[in-house]
């Protein structure tokens, strides 16, 4: 299927063209889709949200099987029970109108949504169709088979197990499982009858019968009269046949190629039994075993004297001690010891000879005596302890020297190497020749750190801006420092708002929020709002009015140095700031780094200086390190059909004596950016 994009810079023509061509290629979907599968759709506002006062709720939409349900995703403000949102279809999958959702508020605190209901015809979803059959048919199973797809696999298993009839499987069933059955039975028969519970004898390597049965006929080898030097053609009758050979008492039997008198084997070994005394063979030969002394020159053949694979060993003493060994494996001779394989002669003791000669040189004029004055030519080592009691040069340098020790040689060595160099990165080292020390030092504030590697860095911030606002001195607001949670709470005072004169009512402003004043006046007042939100609107009869506010400007809080970022305060409503702190190497402590408190009390102190504040003053003490918070001391003015004045000092309760006018007129003016009336 080709692509088809839809854009909304496409003219009518182009939709219209557009769509009928993506609705040919899917068809009647409401007709050939079921809609079982399930879509969530998040941060659902509704097309009429700006109909409620306060803050839109969004909600979660999800579509089931083809029914709505609903979720509340954020509760919003200014809402009533029985309020309704619209949701448009092309929103949650569908076409407006026909897959339109309608949220019913069936709950809500405060004016904040906490249940709600949905009804609408939900569409099918073709896509997530096509994902509930793809978990039909298992597309995270990987295949074993050499397919890439079900129906190939499918058709390659088909290819392995051929054919399924009785007459190609060769059995009379026409199934697998039938015709598997019948073989079982056959082999339980066939396993009967060979014994399968006699196991092999473990001289076998075999595990089938047939296999052990030529084991077995290879282990015997060919049974015929000429292969086993007998008569007999059979195992059994040429043993027997051997055994005459061999045995005695009526039964023995001799070769014919016997040399001797005997005419058996027993009465042979017999003879050689007795010929072989001690008192027979002592004058004639040498015993393998010692035993016997030898006498007159022993004369050896031309070969020599052979041990074979053994050492030869030569003994004297009376209890036979080695004296010399001659190693079997390298020829090597000890004297007094085995040798070891690195030495042709290896003597244990003392070995003194009129001169030793190395290499037709005799050692003399090779190696210098330790108590030489000789010059060393050619290249030494030394090992051991060795003991220079004069000065000592390598090369020409003087290495050791009765006013040199090699400890300070070395030092002063080591000393150059940081001596008259460049040090970079925040580092000097320094050597000190007296003492043999290299004294290192890193610079303060040579080099960048990672927030994340300083200690503490977070709870100490906190405490540092919550002593900022402890003890600090407050006009109409209250702010604490919670240090369990790491907070600032700020508190503005409620004040109390009351009308006399003409026309009288009171109030509280609780938090700066909306209030209502029920005042009695046969006049119709109007209540304008100015400042930094704007708006009017004409109370009748004193009753319920809707004052549509727009905000004039939206402060902007930033950080710069060490620590950067911004966020707009939207409404004068609450903001993320996302702070990025500059650039760090390594973890430090706190109260490691120089004046950590000034530097972020002013970095604080700085952020509230020359800044935008509306309907509160905020300044910097350096003195005493905190922040004075003090809110405006709005003129509250009465004209038209009432007049009257008061100022409201520190937000707190104010009481506005009125005199009725001929047009009155009720001007409320915009206290700190909130809005005074609903």
């Amino acid at each position: 299927m080709a692509i088809v994009n839809v854009n909304n810079s496409n003219t009518f023509n182009q939709w219209r063209i557009k769509t009928n061509e993506i609705g040919s290629q899917l068809g009647d979907v409401s007709g050939s889709v079921s809609n079982n599968a399930t879509t969530t759709y998040t941060g659902q506002r509704g097309v009429n949200a700006s109909d409620f006062v306060g803050t839109a709720a969004t909600f979660t939409v999800t579509n089931t099987a083809g029914t709505y349900s609903v979720a509340v995703t954020q509760a919003g403000a200014g809402y009533a029970t029985n309020d309704t949102v619209t949701i448009k279809g092309s929103d949650i999958g569908g076409v407006d109108t026909t897959n339109d959702a309608t949220i019913t508020i069936t709950g809500q605190t405060g004016g904040s949504v906490t249940t709600a209901t949905i009804a609408g015809t939900a569409a099918p979803q073709i896509a997530n169709e096509f994902r509930l059959v793809q978990d039909f048919v298992e597309p995270t199973q990987t295949l074993t088979t050499t397919a890439t797809t079900l129906a190939d696999a499918i058709n390659e298993h088909d290819a392995e197990l051929g054919v399924i009839t009785a007459a190609a499987m060769g059995t009379t069933a026409a199934t697998v499982s039938g015709a598997m059955l019948e073989l079982e039975t056959e082999i339980d028969t066939l396993n009967t009858r060979v014994e399968p519970t006699q196991a092999f004898n473990s001289n076998f390597t075999s595990t089938t019968i047939m296999d052990g049965i030529n084991e077995l006929m290879t282990d015997l080898g060919d049974v015929t009269a000429a292969n086993m030097k007998t008569t007999a053609t059979t195992g059994v009758t040429a043993i027997n046949e051997l055994s005459l050979e061999i045995g005695g008492a009526g039964k023995s039997r001799m070769a014919a190629n016997y040399d001797g008198a005997d005419t058996n084997i027993i009465s042979a070994l017999n003879n050689l039994y007795a010929a072989a005394s001690v008192s027979t063979l002592n004058a004639l030969y040498l015993r393998r075993d010692g035993v016997g002394d030898m006498s007159g020159m022993v004369t050896l053949h031309s070969t020599g004297i052979s041990s074979g694979a053994s050492n030869m060993l030569i003994k004297t003493g009376g209890s036979d001690v080695t004296r010399v060994t001659i190693s079997a494996a390298n020829g090597n001779l000890g004297v007094g010891k085995v040798p070891i394989a690195g030495a042709t002669i290896d003597v244990q003791g003392t070995v003194k000879a009129t001169a030793f000669n190395e290499g037709g040189t005799t050692l003399t004029n090779k190696y210098v005596a330790k108590a030489g004055t000789n010059a060393i030519a050619a290249a030494n080592t030394f090992s051991g302890s060795n003991t220079f009691s004069d000065t000592l040069i390598v090369g020409s340098t003087t290495v050791a020297s009765g006013s040199l020790t090699i400890t300070e040689f070395l030092q002063d060595t080591s000393g150059a190497m940081f001596t008259g160099n460049a040090e970079s990165g925040g580092i000097s080292a320094v050597y000190d020749d007296s003492t043999g020390k290299i004294t290192m030092t890193i610079a303060n504030n040579a080099h960048s750190h990672l927030a994340a590697n300083i200690s503490d860095l977070t709870e100490t911030v906190q405490d540092i801006a919550g002593g900022m606002v402890a003890g600090g001195t407050e006009s109409g607001i209250s702010v604490t420092y919670n240090d369990g949670t790491g907070k600032l709470n700020f508190d503005v005072s409620d004040p109390v708002i009351s009308l006399t004169g003409p026309v009288t009512g009171s109030a509280t402003m609780t938090n700066l929020g909306n209030v209502a004043i029920a005042t009695t006046l046969a006049a119709d007042p109007t209540i304008t709002i100015a400042g930094a939100v704007t708006g009017s609107a004409t109370m009748t009869n004193l009753g319920n009015v809707t004052i549509t506010t727009a905000a004039t400007s939206d402060p902007t809080i930033t950080l710069s140095g060490d620590a950067s970022g911004s966020a707009t305060l939207t409404n004068l409503g609450n903001a993320t700031l996302a702070v990025t702190i500059a650039d760090d190497s390594h973890n430090h402590v706190v109260g490691n780094i120089d004046n950590f408190t000034e530097n972020v009390q002013d970095i604080v102190g700085s952020m509230v200086t020359s800044n935008t504040e509306s309907g509160i003053a905020v300044t910097y003490n350096d003195g005493t390190g905190k922040l004075n918070l003090d809110v405006n001391d709005p003129t509250i003015t009465l004209t038209g059909a009432v007049t009257g004045t008061a100022v409201m000092t520190n937000l707190g309760s104010i009481s506005i004596a009125t005199t009725a006018s001929v047009s009155a007129v009720l001007n409320v003016f915009n206290v700190s950016g909130s809005r005074l009336f609903p």
